[in-house]
């Protein structure tokens, strides 16, 4: 997940210090990268930062460093938007960062309950992105969202009906379900 940011050093402040997520790679990019023919989809500008910090479960969280002022702050509900960012924590890691946000006077929501047993604490990192720090307490140590939260096929069959009445389309978009 690549997001952006105004401000380098306050997001990995707080990536780093708050959240615990460590700084794997700094980086800028380089010269034709950004505004150059070689340009791949990276933000418009040249030579901007790029971090990238460690999420777990061998999984990078990027930012993009846009200089100040050059673009609009985003609106997360617009269609297209990203609403929040959720992460999946252990019980002993949430409660920790739920104390670093109380220790470094930052403001959330929760722990409020979500799916089945899952509970999540909802923020706003420097840059104004709304985020999730979710963990489902009876897991422990070994989380296991997936497993607890994954539906059975007719139930979760009620729902794509409301879009379509395509069975053969619902079908394919349930397949890996479970018939239990």
């Amino acid at each position: 997940m690549a997001l952006t940011t105004e401000d380098m050093k306050a997001t990995t402040g707080f990536f780093v210090d708050i959240l615990g997520m460590p700084l794997v790679h700094a980086m800028k990019v380089p010269v034709g990268l950004g505004t150059g023919p070689n340009n791949r989809g990276n933000p418009p500008y040249e030579e901007i930062r790029h971090y990238f910090f460690d999420m777990g479960n061998d999984s990078l969280l990027a930012f993009f460093e846009i200089p100040k002022g050059a673009e609009p702050a985003a609106n997360r509900n617009a269609i297209g938007g990203m609403q929040h960012v959720a992460f999946v924590v252990t019980e002993k890691r949430f409660y920790e960062i739920k104390q670093r946000f109380k220790d470094n006077g930052i403001d959330y929501n929760g722990p409020t309950p979500q799916l089945p047993g899952l509970i999540g604490i909802y923020f706003y990192d420097p840059n104004g992105i709304r985020m999730e720090m979710a963990c489902q307490p009876v897991d422990a140590e070994t989380p296991d969202v997936m497993k607890c939260n994954t539906q059975a096929r007719a139930v979760a069959r009620a729902e794509p009906e409301t879009l379509t009445d395509d069975g053969a389309w619902i079908d394919s978009m349930l397949k890996n379900l479970k018939d239990e």
